[in-house]
């Protein structure tokens, strides 16, 4: 069970699967901070998931990187408590995180041709 779910996982961030899903990501992380709706912010952090567990590591200082999620998810909290300043500046560590991840991606030829 846990081999489907890695390899499921890993093909949701390689290749064009992967630009997708990080640009959606990224479009409803921003959608969630103007209309102020948890719910956006709840699911852009659950399509955050396959970039940065295939990036990270449970051993190392990676495990920085496989806990990044978890800033989407607090900032969904914020959101929901009306902690605007908090909602807007917690998200930050996700969004470099899926702008890094979407440039490797271009850069290693993953967009086509």
């Amino acid at each position: 069970m846990s081999d489907i779910m890695f390899n499921m996982l890993y093909a949701l961030s390689h290749g064009i699967p992967g630009l997708v899903v990080a640009g959606v990501a990224l479009i409803l992380m921003f959608l969630g901070l103007i209309r102020k709706e948890a719910s956006l912010m709840l699911i852009a952090a659950l399509l955050t998931v396959p970039s940065t567990y295939t990036a990270g590591d449970w051993t190392s200082v990676l495990l920085l990187v496989r806990l990044i999620p978890l800033f989407s998810l607090l900032s969904a909290l914020a959101i929901s408590k009306e902690e605007n300043f908090l909602a807007w500046i917690l998200p930050f560590p996700s969004f470099g995180a899926l702008v890094y991840f979407l440039f490797n991606l271009i850069r290693s030829g993953a967009g086509g041709s």
